[in-house]
């Protein structure tokens, strides 16, 4: 029972230390490349598009961590080195499937951004596009 034991905490370690890693690599990689594009997307304004990519940053790795931490369980017996192996690639399996999802959704956020920064808009005018040709007078009740 003892080598056994052994043998799941040190799996669970090794699939911690992983996961952890890839995340943090992939949400600084998102962060130095996706700076870029919001910085274009809020026409310059270095300071909104730092604030904003941090917080998808944040978003990232609480989501991100969060899922590692509730997949790290497991009821499976594992008593020898293969089926740790097995059981290490299964969760790593799926925290690069999450990652490379969170990944496409932040690359999907980042070009909808960019996109609605590129529509034109029609600059503001506080007069009205026509000019009026009559008053409205409205009744009041007495």
């Amino acid at each position: 029972m003892g080598t056994a034991n052994n043998i799941i905490v040190a799996t669970y370690l090794v699939y911690l230390m992983i996961s952890v890693a890839l995340t943090i690599w992939v949400a600084r990689t998102l962060y130095k490349r996706g700076g870029i594009f919001l910085v274009d997307a809020f026409h310059g304004n270095t300071e909104l598009a730092d604030s904003v990519n941090h917080l998808l940053v944040v978003g990232f790795y609480l989501i991100n961590i969060g899922f590692v931490s509730l997949a790290l369980k497991t009821a499976d017996v594992i008593n020898t080195s293969r089926a740790a192996i097995e059981l290490l690639s299964d969760k790593m399996g799926m925290v690069l499937l999450i990652l490379g999802g969170m990944h496409f959704f932040n690359l999907y956020v980042f070009s909808r951004i960019r996109k609605s920064a590129r529509v034109p808009r029609p600059p503001f005018s506080p007069n009205p596009p026509v000019t009026p040709d009559a008053v409205l007078k409205v009744a009041v009740p007495r």
